[in-house]
């Protein structure tokens, strides 16, 4: 009987624990929520088309700003983040919020922490890219993300103009992906459902080199706002 009491009392034990630890969160909605979690935090980021009728993917991966690396990896290998929490956060073409004028908005419900902003699927911006904190309970905005392969080919006049030399623009597979961030302004819209949600403008840092770990071809984000 005391041997029964004691595998019962470690059972719940372990469920507690297990209920207890961070959970995977990074969730891409298809809809705005009647109200925000307060123990995760939101992501509101709006991305250009890549060309006509192509999406873009974006990548941010929790960071270690005195070690200047992903957690986990590299430099700050030491600082993975907890079991359970998510490694990385992927925004996917779909679902949407809201789509108009080539652009889609997305949302995203993540683990509280700080970020940054890593990678398309072909280019990793380590050699120089910006981190956010995503605080709980609130809707970070990141504004407008514009990506597109630097060969001058982009619709967007942040992009259109880049270009890598020849040789490299000729071999398809080493042209990397140029990036814009444009934070939002005071009247940039929401989707619907939003308005009435707590929501803060990102707070952009730099982030210097960090490491390549998906080993994806490297470039570095433009200034904050698309200037060259």
């Amino acid at each position: 009987m005391k041997r029964l009491i004691h595998v019962c009392a470690a059972a719940i034990l372990a469920a507690c624990a297990v209920t207890a630890m961070p959970a995977l969160a990074a969730s891409q909605l298809k809809a705005a929520p009647a109200s925000l979690n307060p123990g995760l935090a939101y992501v509101l980021v709006r991305l250009g088309e890549r060309s006509e009728g192509l999406w873009n993917r974006l990548t941010l991966a929790p960071y270690d700003e005195p070690a200047a690396d992903i957690r986990g990896y590299g430099r700050a290998k030491a600082n993975p983040v907890p079991p359970r929490t998510d490694r990385r956060i992927a925004v996917s073409p779909k679902p949407f919020l809201a789509e108009a004028d080539h652009v889609r908005t997305y949302l995203m419900e993540v683990n509280a922490g700080l970020y940054v902003i890593e990678a398309s699927p072909t280019t990793c911006f380590c050699l120089g890219s910006y981190s956010v904190y995503l605080a709980p309970g609130v809707i970070t905005d990141l504004g407008f993300i514009y990506i597109a392969p630097e060969n001058g080919t982009s619709p967007w006049a942040a992009l259109s103009e880049l270009r890598v030399a020849a040789d490299i623009e000729m071999r398809g597979y080493t042209l990397p992906d140029a990036m814009a961030i444009v934070p939002p302004a005071n009247d940039t819209p929401v989707p619907d459902g939003l308005a009435g949600l707590p929501r803060t403008p990102a707070a952009y840092r730099p982030a210097e080199r960090f490491g390549n770990h998906q080993g994806l071809l490297i470039n570095r984000a433009l200034p904050i706002g698309g200037g060259k």
